[in-house]
């Protein structure tokens, strides 16, 4: 069986720009690392979320699992306070769409490498 908890990959090109991007938005760095000489950090929205992100180098992907590096995840995250969120991504990207009303109120944003996620209001 499956455990609760869930670990998504990111696979990126400059992971010290990426590290400060999520900092930069409330992201909680839980551990960094290195692996064959390139670094690697995970992650989480929350230090309660069962869900780890984990932000590796694509040179590193390439070099051990080069089927997978191309493949870039689809994330869906919440939040109850959108319009915050909202500005704090408009502070430190230039990839933030307009908040949105339907089919919920929500918006989306990239990060340095490009990686998409959407946010969703919650209340």
């Amino acid at each position: 069986m499956l455990s609760k908890n869930l670990g998504v990959m990111l696979y990126v090109e400059d992971v010290a720009k990426e590290k400060e991007f999520w900092k930069s938005i409330g992201f909680e760095i839980v551990s960094e690392t290195e692996m064959m000489s390139y670094e690697m950090f995970e992650m989480k929205s929350n230090l309660e979320s069962s869900i780890t992100f984990t932000v590796f180098n694509k040179e590193f992907i390439k070099q051990v699992s080069p089927e997978v590096v191309d493949n870039q995840p689809s994330v869906l995250f919440e939040t109850n306070n959108l319009e915050e969120l909202h500005k704090k991504l408009e502070a430190v990207t230039d990839t933030v769409g307009q908040i949105q009303e339907v089919p919920f109120r929500n918006f989306n944003f990239a990060s340095p490498s490009g990686n998409y996620c959407a946010v969703k209001e919650v209340k």
